[in-house]
């Protein structure tokens, strides 16, 4: 099998050749755009991984000042013109004409909540959402209606389908109510761009952030759709075999991605990766790991060796 029929394979349910795996990391936002793309092949081509994603390390282009609840009423979002866009569906061109159709190329998107986090701060985001919901919804609404333009032009450029890192959802955020009435739908908009296509597909990534403890509801994000589902499993405490009968989909992941991956050694990474192929079976699942691999000295070949282990597996 190729790449892109190992991947496929298990988003339908289907038992690969060999058990897929892809793991990653941020870039610096200063890379030029032929600097990102190198970066990340290199990725691709020192570990063997099934799949490239491509990560959004340029900043959404978002305008406006929040400094009462109107404001929100005035944010705006760069379209698919804009210098930011560009230079990552640049990126990906550059990607797919080294690799062609040999593996998936993912574009990494973040919600729009996540979006205004970014441009406007955490802090006053919340005190919004509280205060004035209904003026934050338009205002998220707004940036939402942009970046569902954005994943189109993602996948007119060449994108296989979407990683959308879905947040908001953390333990002690928002209620279940206030979740669906204010992220839920907008998380929705964008996700359907991919949903709706032939050959096109999603990687949902659900992403917890370090104030919550990395804590967030696994459960709320069951109608997602998604082709593959992703989560941390150690920070939630809620496995890969628990996420197969919430999603009823095929799942990416089970790794730390701040323990033996990073830190090692390659016996402890192939355990590791061996643990989790016993326990959950080899069909319906890519082996990745919970988020990001975050910390120093991030390793090539601790990610190629966990890549082989997976391969290699024989059940």
């Amino acid at each position: 099998m190729k790449k892109k029929e190992r991947v496929r394979a298990v988003m339908e349910n289907q038992i690969p050749d060999k058990i897929p795996a892809g793991f990653w990391f941020h870039y610096s936002s200063d890379y030029t755009v032929e600097e990102m793309a190198e970066a990340h092949l290199n990725l691709y081509r020192q570990t063997d991984a099934d799949l490239i994603k491509i990560m959004q390390d340029y900043s959404y282009p978002i305008e406006g000042e929040i400094h009462c609840a109107e404001d929100w009423y005035k944010v705006q979002m760069k379209g698919t013109e804009s210098e930011a866009f560009q230079k990552l569906t640049e990126v990906i061109r550059l990607v797919k004409k080294e690799i062609k159709e040999e593996a998936m190329v993912f574009q990494t998107m973040f919600g729009p909540f996540k979006a205004a986090s970014i441009a406007f701060g955490d802090e006053v985001l919340m005190k919004y959402s509280r205060e004035a919901p209904e003026a934050v919804a338009e205002g998220i609404r707004r940036i939402a209606c942009e970046m569902e333009k954005w994943a189109q032009g993602y996948l007119d450029a060449g994108a296989d389908g979407i990683y959308y890192s879905a947040q908001f959802g953390e333990e002690g955020r928002f209620t279940k109510e206030q979740w669906e009435q204010l992220v839920k739908p907008y998380d929705l908009q964008i996700l359907k761009v991919a949903d709706q296509q032939e050959n096109k597909y999603n990687i949902l990534h659900i992403c917890g952030e370090p104030e919550y403890r990395f804590k967030t509801h696994v459960d709320w994000y069951q109608e997602y759709p998604a082709d593959l589902v992703n989560w941390s499993v150690k920070d939630n405490e809620y496995s890969l075999e628990k996420g197969r009968k919430t999603f009823q989909r095929p799942v990416l992941g089970g790794m730390n991605n701040k323990g033996n991956i990073l830190n090692g050694p390659e016996e402890a990474i192939e355990k590791e990766v061996q643990q989790i192929l016993d326990s959950f079976g080899i069909r319906g699942i890519m082996i990745g790991a919970d988020c990001t691999i975050q910390g120093e000295n991030i390793r090539l070949d601790y990610i190629k060796r966990a890549v082989e282990t997976a391969h290699q597996y024989k059940g």
